[in-house]
């Protein structure tokens, strides 16, 4: 029994398109394979010469004006040099020489005594007022004597209780009344004593 030849042509044809789908699809991948390697590679030289273009372009953008100016040099400071410790030097004493001992010299003798002359040493006038009054009592008086024996200063220290029986005992005995004055080695000198006049009226003249 034979097929039907439209059966065979209609087999002939459906393997002739599988074998074409088959091949295009082979050709397909190839070509797929080989576009992808030739896209890989491209972009891959594109990327380069991007990136060699944006380096390009950066060197001319950054010129040598716009870069900053290079950091100051630093300057130290110059080493701080510690001044030697001050040499304390202590002088030695001088020696210490004594003085020479100089002996003080003896003191001088006592003065002499001092000695009244008796003949000048006269009771002095009795004051005719006093008289009437009737006063009377005792003037005790401190005489300053000179280097001569006279006197320089009459004081009463102790009064006779009448102020005007003293004013006559201290005027009369230092106009009237001498000493020889005591000597001290070999010279005469001044001395003081003390005195006394008594007002009496029984003496009254």
């Amino acid at each position: 029994m034979e097929r039907p030849k439209h059966d065979l042509a209609d087999s002939v044809k459906g393997s002739k398109q599988a074998r074409f789908t088959s091949g295009a699809v082979a050709i397909g991948i190839n070509v797929g394979i080989i576009a992808a390697l030739v896209a890989g590679l491209s972009s891959s030289q594109l990327r380069q010469e991007m990136l060699d273009i944006s380096a390009s372009v950066i060197a001319k953008k950054v010129t040598k004006a716009d870069l900053p100016p290079p950091p100051p040099a630093m300057v130290r400071p110059p080493p701080t040099v510690a001044a030697p410790p001050p040499q304390i030097v202590i002088a030695a004493p001088p020696p210490v020489v004594a003085a020479p001992v100089v002996a003080a010299p003896p003191p001088p003798p006592p003065p002499t005594e001092l000695k009244s002359i008796e003949r000048t040493h006269t009771l002095p006038p009795y004051p005719a007022l006093s008289q009437r009054m009737g006063e009377q009592g005792t003037t005790l008086l401190k005489v300053t004597i000179d280097a001569t024996g006279k006197v320089t200063d009459c004081v009463v220290v102790t009064s006779s209780g009448s102020a005007r029986l003293d004013t006559a005992a201290a005027e009369y005995v230092k106009a009237n009344w001498r000493w020889q004055p005591p000597t001290q080695a070999g010279k005469p000198v001044g001395a003081t004593t003390e005195v006394s006049v008594k007002w009496d009226l029984k003496n009254a003249q």
